[in-house]
């Protein structure tokens, strides 16, 4: 593992509670691709809401292995050369399985992530909006950090 890698799960668990968009790299009939979520974290589970129809959902549904990306800290590097120029971040990747949750654990669920983007989760729902929101759970199977600069 290169020196700048860890799989230290504080530092892992660190990253992943300070950035903001997870990206998640999904794959279906049509090939792989990417697409960027909110999301929060909890132990070593994601989660994330979607819409219940469409790409996204329908390859979540499937329960499939996937693999997820975020990054924080991100700071441009300048030099005189070229090889000086760059980015400093930390960064988290790695890989799970979905599943969607229902009920009292969609709530929970949607509670952290209100938690982490509005600081609380006394908020309403919308119950019919609600009905047609969808919130994966993602069983984090490994990830790694990466801390550059």
């Amino acid at each position: 593992m290169r020196k700048s890698v860890s799989n230290d799960p504080a530092l892992v668990a660190e990253i992943l509670d300070q950035a903001e968009v997870l990206h998640l790299a999904l794959a279906d009939a049509a090939g792989p691709y990417c697409v960027a979520v909110n999301f929060a974290r909890e132990g070593r589970t994601l989660y994330l809401h979607t819409g219940l129809k469409g790409r996204k959902a329908a390859a979540l549904a499937a329960g499939g292995l996937l693999a997820f990306a975020a990054e924080t800290g991100l700071e441009k590097k300048q030099g005189e050369k070229a090889c000086q120029w760059g980015y400093r971040f930390r960064s988290v990747q790695g890989r799970g399985t979905p599943r969607f949750l229902e009920g009292t654990d969609k709530r929970r669920a949607l509670g952290l992530i209100m938690r982490k983007y509005a600081g609380s989760d006394d908020f309403p729902y919308d119950e019919k909006i609600l009905e047609q929101t969808g919130v994966a759970a993602i069983a984090v199977e490994a990830a790694t950090a990466r801390v550059k600069g």
